[in-house]
Formats: structure tokens, sequence, C-alpha cells
């Protein structure tokens, strides 16, 4: 089969396809029809009928046998609408996908051509009179992650369109006489995948990259998903499976191997899902028994080492958005079990290999601790964590369990989840790779971070808003949040550059509530200009102490800023078009919108500084590459949420074509400037530099989001950037008297 190229997918017309598509779908219906009437009627009389001599041995045969292939015709059909109607929504997301990076690489002026195999070439053509300059870094870096991408979106097209063809076979059957010979093709998939799987570790590497592939494409499928656990045998065969398949995948023996385990593990964990979801017929209600598996060994010896029960199927928890039903009751366990058992309860092996683990996925890690394992689990499964981390034992919701799993009445639980995780002295484990070398290596916070991010926004940490619309802001979400602040308040510590950057992401999408607490807090504040949309209220000192903890860190410090920047845009111009939402006329609000701005950058920025003139050159340096890495990321999402304000912003319209990119370049460039070529004692200046850019930032986004009516231009201008001052030497002394505050208490 010829392989596609980019060109390919950006041309090819897929209308062919979905015309395909929907005539599938009216013969597979008018079949359906079809296969009913001769049920309900030859069949019908025919079983009913006295048959006798030859009549009975074969006419009455004939016609079951007429019957049944109609039924098997509408199988066809049906199966083929299906897997026509899959790939077409496959090949329209990667082509979408693909013709908007290539129309944005040529409004910018990049060439894209073919290389060898399946290389993409991106370059920006030499300029007249600069034809031996070599390219920036940041220009070579962009053209290497397009020509990536590029390379990337073309493999999944011809991944999609080989698996499509296979599949499209095995529903025809090969038979012209006879109608889905293979059967429903879910069912039969599923065999395919069990035939591979209980070869085990004698499975070649095209087999198990087939296995993968079909776990991929079939995740959701609840047909299919429950068929093949099934056929693994229940719960305990699972995680033996996969246990050795990992082990076996992560021997170092091969690179080919590893790679297909990788692949393994990353279906089978949203497949487990799927399999697992109580809202689907005939789901596998293996939640119980895998929580009484968990502190047991698995019959996987390897080296001497046998993991327990939920080391094994916390990597496959990685993966997969799962029912909270499910996926709660098992990380509540593990995080009893590791408060019971605190210097380990967990195996591992004690030799000397780097890579050998039940992590093929891991970078650093091999997957031993299931306290890490579960919160990436939940980082994937936004219900669940938000339910995981609302639980609070005063109000009955935190249940106890025994060592096997089972609610134990008598257990008393008296901590919250969210607080016993966030504790400074939490005991993580050590889930390094080589722990012969010594080795150290704590992934949890970080996937803590994860979790966290599911919790509150609505939405696996990993994936953008659906359709850039983001999940609204709940009281219960919220509540998540406040309740963050205030152990931050006791604590500035608890933010490690581990989870600054979940912690950044977090701030920059509460920016209505956190702007709400720094109004309150503030004589000049409008703290009505910051609806929220619920009853949850922040309050202002664990909030700075909260912004000043994720500043000193360059990735929250960059997540943080550029959410306060696009949110301050995008409130402007919400004030703009619907000044009736707001308190006061509109060029009041944007002052108020412009101040608070200051105020919170007043608290970053100071952080910053604090940081830079602790650290040194290389800090600010790591500073400046956050804001540039995040900036590329931040133009991927357009509208935060604006409370109870507006309406969330599309994700059409001139913000997110122009306004929006602007000001992230804006950001962008502003924190490029090399502030240490002033003395360490210059500190000021540091300071100045970032309170000029915020009145920068402020103006830029009043102009984009249009003047009031009414007003003089140069004047409103003008007043926006004397509101910044002022709101920034206000943040500054709100971060200092936090600071104060605190050590005042502490020291009482």
């Amino acid at each position: 089969m010829a392989r596609l190229t980019w060109r390919n997918v950006y041309q090819v017309d897929l209308g062919p396809l979905k015309s395909a598509v929907a005539q599938w779908d009216t013969m597979a219906g008018e079949l359906k029809d079809v296969a009913a009437e001769a049920r309900r009627g030859m069949l019908k009389k025919s079983e009913k009928a006295r048959w006798a001599g030859v009549n009975a041995d074969v006419t009455k045969p004939f016609i079951a046998s007429v019957a049944a292939e109609i039924e098997d015709a509408h199988t066809e059909a049906k199966d083929l609408h299906a897997e026509l109607s899959a790939a077409y929504s496959s090949f329209k997301a990667v082509q979408d996908e693909l013709q908007a990076k290539v129309d944005g690489a040529r409004r910018k002026g990049i060439e894209i051509s073919d290389g060898k195999g399946a290389q993409i070439l991106c370059k920006y053509p030499p300029q007249p009179g600069h034809q031996n300059e070599s390219l920036p870094k940041d220009k070579l870096k962009e053209l290497k992650a397009l020509a990536e991408d590029l390379q990337d979106l073309v493999a999944r097209a011809n991944e999609r369109d080989a698996y499509t063809a296979g599949i499209l076979a095995r529903i025809h059957g090969g038979d012209p006489h006879n109608f889905a010979k293979n059967g429903p093709i879910d069912k039969y998939k599923a065999k395919m995948a069990l035939h591979i799987a209980r070869k085990g570790t004698g499975a070649s590497n095209k087999e198990i990259r087939e296995l993968a592939e079909l776990l991929k494409y079939n995740k959701d499928n609840p047909t299919f998903s429950h068929a093949f656990f099934k056929g693994l045998g229940g719960p305990k065969e699972t995680l033996a499976y996969y246990a050795k398949m990992a082990i076996d995948g992560t021997k170092g023996s091969s690179e080919t191997r590893l790679d297909a385990i990788q692949d393994l593990q990353r279906y089978m964990g949203p497949t487990l899902a799927t399999a697992t979801d109580p809202d689907h017929k005939g789901h596998l209600d293996w939640g119980a028994e895998f929580r009484r598996l968990g502190t047991k060994d698995i019959g996987v010896d390897e080296l001497g080492f046998k993991p327990k029960g939920y080391q094994v199927l916390g990597n496959i928890l990685r993966y997969g958005d799962y029912d909270k039903r499910f996926l709660t009751p098992i990380a509540e366990h593990i995080v009893q079990l590791q408060h019971d058992h605190p210097k380990g309860l967990w195996t591992r092996p004690t030799g000397p290999d780097t890579q050998f683990g039940l992590d093929p996925n891991g970078k650093g890690n091999v997957g031993y601790d299931p306290v890490t394992s579960v919160l990436e689990a939940l980082g994937h499964s936004p219900e669940a964590a938000e339910e995981f981390f609302s639980k609070d034992p005063k109000d009955g919701s935190v249940v106890g369990y025994d060592e096997n799993g089972k609610v134990d009445p008598g257990k008393s639980v008296d901590y919250r989840y969210l607080e016993e995780l966030m504790r400074k002295d939490y005991p993580w484990n050590n889930d390094g790779s080589s722990p012969v070398a010594g080795e150290e290596v704590h992934r949890g916070k970080n996937a803590l971070g994860h979790a966290l991010e599911a919790a509150t926004l609505g939405r696996p940490y990993d994936q953008p808003p659906e359709g850039g619309r983001h999940p609204e802001h709940t009281a219960d979400r919220a509540q998540i949040v406040r309740k963050i602040t205030e152990i931050v308040d006791d604590d500035r510590k608890t933010i490690t550059e581990d989870i600054s950057d979940s912690m950044g992401r977090i701030a920059g999408e509460y920016m209505p509530e956190i702007n709400q607490a720094l109004a309150a807090g503030d004589p000049r504040g409008l703290r009505q200009a910051f609806e929220t949309g619920h009853e949850v209220k922040f309050d202002a000192q664990p909030t700075v102490r909260f912004l000043d903890a994720i500043g000193r860190h360059p990735e929250g410090h960059a997540e943080a800023t550029l959410g306060a920047q696009r949110y301050q845009a995008e409130l402007m111009r919400e004030v703009v078009r619907h000044p009736d939402r707001f308190p006061g006329t509109a060029p009041e609000t944007i002052r108020h919108i412009a101040r608070n701005g200051g105020v919170l950058e007043g608290i970053l920025g100071a952080a910053r500084h604090d940081a830079i003139m602790v650290a040194g050159q290389e800090a600010e340096t790591k500073f400046n590459e956050a804001v540039e890495e995040r900036g590329e990321m931040a133009k991927q999402v357009v509208g935060l949420p604006l409370g109870a304000a507006a309406e969330r912003i599309p994700v059409a319209g001139d913000l997110a074509t122009g306004t929006v990119e602007s000001i992230i370049d804006l950001v962008v460039e502003s924190h490029k400037k090399n502030t240490l070529e002033q003395d360490a004692a210059d500190g000021a200046a540091i300071s100045f530099n970032t309170r000029e850019a915020a009145e920068v930032w402020a103006q830029h986004a009043a102009h984009s989001a249009g003047y009031p009516p009414g007003v003089n231009h140069e004047n409103f201008i003008q007043d926006i950037a004397d509101e910044v001052v002022g709101g920034y030497d206000h943040g500054e002394h709100l971060k200092e008297n936090a600071y104060d505050n605190k050590m005042r208490r502490s020291e009482e």
C-alpha cells in the first residue's frame, strides 16, 4: 500500500468518504427493516407451518438460512458504516490539524517540502542580502517543531489508513456468498486482540503493535472492551498479563520491543476505563476485586521481584478517563495504605537496571509507586479527581478501607486527602529506576499537580478545553482552589518546582476569583467587576501568598502571568462589548481591571525579582525560557472563563486570530530582557522594568478591546498606565505585608 504524503493529507477530498458513510448508514437502516420483516414474516410463518417430506428437509432450512443471511447482511452493512464513519472522523481531524499548521506556516513565509522517506523539510527562504546569515535559535526551533508535528500527523493518517483497510477486509470476510463471515466485527476484533494477548511475552513486536492498534481504535467501544478483558480472565489475570509485558519490554533488550510495549500501555488503560464504566450495559464490576488484590503479590517473578497488585494496576490506570465510581475508591484505598504504612508497603527490585519497571512510558521513573500512578490516573479523570479532593471527614464523605479494600465502618480517617498529600513532610516514595546507585526520583508531587489540575479545571490535565470552551468554575472546584491557597498560606514552600507549573495553570484559569480577592483587599478595588458565578470567595492574604509562592518558580510564574494577561484582555473586550453586564461605566470598569492587573503583576513580579536576586543569571534565563515555551502553548487555547460577567468566548473571532497572540508575544518579549545587566544591588531597576512591561500589556489590551464611546483615546490610554503603576506598587506592598504578617504569626 502506497504511503500518504503531507500533500496527500492536505489536498485529499474527503467528500466521497463522507458520502459513503451516509450511503452505508442508509443501507444499514434499510437492511435492518428487511431483516425485521424476514423474522416477522417468512421465518415466523415457516416455524409455525407443518412441514413434511422433502420440504421439511430442504425448504424449511432454506428459509431459515435466507433470514439468517439477511441478518448477516445487516450486520455487515452496520459494521461497514461504523468503521467508515470512524475512519472519516479520524482523517478529518488529522486533515484539519495539518491544514491549519501548513496554512499558518505559509502565512509566516515558511516553505514545506518532502525529504527522504517520511521526512518533511521546513525552512524560511533566505531574504535578499541575507543569504549567508544563519537563523536565530528560536526560528530553528520553530521549524523543527513544525516538521515533527507534520510528520506525526502524516504518520497518524497512514496508520489509520492501513488499519481501516485491514478491518474492512475482515468485515467483508472475502466470501462473496456469505455476509459477515466473521460475525459482528466488534466481537471479532476482540478475538483478534485476545489471540495475540494469549501469546504473552511470546508475541512478536509486530503482533504487539497490532494488538495496541486494536486497543487504540476500539478503546471507546464497550462491546470490544468488555469482550477483551473478559477474555483475559479477570482482574488477577489482567494484572499478571500487564506485569509480564511491562517487565518484558523494559528489560533493555530492544528499543523496538519497548516502543511496542509503550503503545500497549497507552491504550490498555483507556480500554479498561470503558470496560469498567458503570454507564455501559454489561460493564465489568471489577473495582472491589482490584482493591482486594492491591496489597497482594502478583505472580510475576523476574529478578526475584513480585509486584503488588496496586503497583501493577496503577500503571494501567495512568492512561484513560475513569468513572469516579470505579477510580475514587481505589485512590482512597491507596492513599490510606500509604498513610498507614509511611515507611513503605511496596516492593521493588534491587538490580542495577535503569529501565526495568512497570511504567514503560516513564521518564526517569519506573512505576513502583502506586500513589504516583493513581494521581496520574486522577489527572486524566476530572470527575473522580474533583470528588477525591472534595472529600472531608467532617461531612462523612471519607470512607475507611481495610487492607483488602473493603469498607471498614470502624476505621477512622481524620484527614482530607488534599491536606494529606500537600503536607510538607508527606512520605513520597522513591520511584527511581536505579536504586542500587542510590538514585532518588520523586514524581509524586508532579503527579499531584496533574490531579489537582483535573479536579479544578474540569478536564484532563494534558488536554486543551474541548471546542476551546473551558468547563465552568463550580463551587466545588473553586473550594478546592481556595483550600490550596490556605495550605500554601501556611507554608509557601509547599509550592516546589515540580508542582509549580500545575499551580500556575490553576492560578491562570482562576483569574476571576483571584482578581476578586485582590480587589476586595484594595481600597480602590472594584470587586463587582470580577464576578465568578458561584459563592466561594478567596481571602486576600492567602491569595497573595499563593501568587508569591508560584511567582518564585519559572514555570509557575509563566503560567500565571500568561493566564492573567489573557484574562485581562478578554475581560476588557467584554466590558466594551457588553457594558451593561458590569457595574459603573465602561471606562471606570476598564480602569479598575487595569489596576487589578497591576496589583497581580506587582505580586508576581516581586516574587520573580526575589528569586532572580537569590539565584542570579541562570534563574533569569529559566524564567525567560519558561515564558517563551509556554507562550506558544497558550496561543493554542482561546478564551478563559469570565465568570458570571459574560458567556464563554467562542473559538472563532478577532480575539482568537490576533489579540491573544499579540498579547502573548508582548509578554514573551518583555521577559527576554536581561535585567541582570544591572548590579544585583540595583533591584529597583528590575522592578521598574517589570512594572513598565505591565503598563504596556494593559495598554495593548485596552487598545485591542476598543475604546468605550466618548473617551479621549490618548488620555484614556494614559489613565490605564497610571492605574497599572498604582496597582503594581500596591501589589508589591501586599506581597511584602503578607510575608511579614506570616513571619510575625510564626514567631508568636
